[in-house]
């Protein structure tokens, strides 16, 4: 009787040691903003988008090279993930890419990062988005110049919507 208990309490302690592991993983995932994750993924890193093709074809990202692996395949196609670049993991809201990364993280990968926000916060800071198969036109203030939204020049280039939804928010 003494060592069914003791083989028990040995087999809950390490469902908890292995519970905290797999949280101390998830904690060290970092998140990054959308303007981060698109400028990193201007500079080689891959962002996949965990979400399912149906909602892929209503509204994705327009970020070059990005792979869709949805989070349903993401256990039997995490393989096709690179571990030697860094992976941004993104979604609609942010819920599906933790999970996502955790999984990642659990299986070796390191430099995995969560999309702040998924692409509700993709669109608050006004960058491309593919609508029903068309690309978005860039507002100014999402445009890889450098120029600010209170800089009349980006304000000239920009059309009437654009100014209102994208530049005025940022003056």
């Amino acid at each position: 009787m003494k060592i069914q208990k003791s083989f028990k309490f040995i087999a809950l302690i390490l469902v908890a040691a292995f519970l905290s592991i797999q949280g101390i993983q998830a904690q060290s995932i970092e998140q990054v903003s959308p303007i981060k994750a698109k400028l990193m993924a201007r500079n080689g890193s891959i962002m996949i988008d965990v979400r399912e093709a149906a909602e892929l074809a209503v509204l994705a990202y327009d970020v070059d090279g990005i792979l869709n692996i949805p989070m349903t395949e993401i256990e039997a196609r995490f393989n096709e993930i690179p571990k030697d670049k860094k992976v941004i993991i993104a979604c609609r809201s942010g819920n599906r890419s933790k999970k996502a990364a955790t999984f990642l993280a659990n299986k070796g990968y390191t430099n995995i990062y969560t999309l702040e926000g998924g692409i509700k916060g993709w669109q608050a800071k006004n960058l491309e988005v593919i609508v029903d198969g068309k690309k978005t036109a860039k507002s100014c203030c999402s445009s890889s110049k450098k120029s600010s939204c209170g800089d009349t020049k980006a304000k000239s280039s920009c059309g009437e919507k654009a100014k209102k939804t994208g530049c005025s928010e940022h003056k």
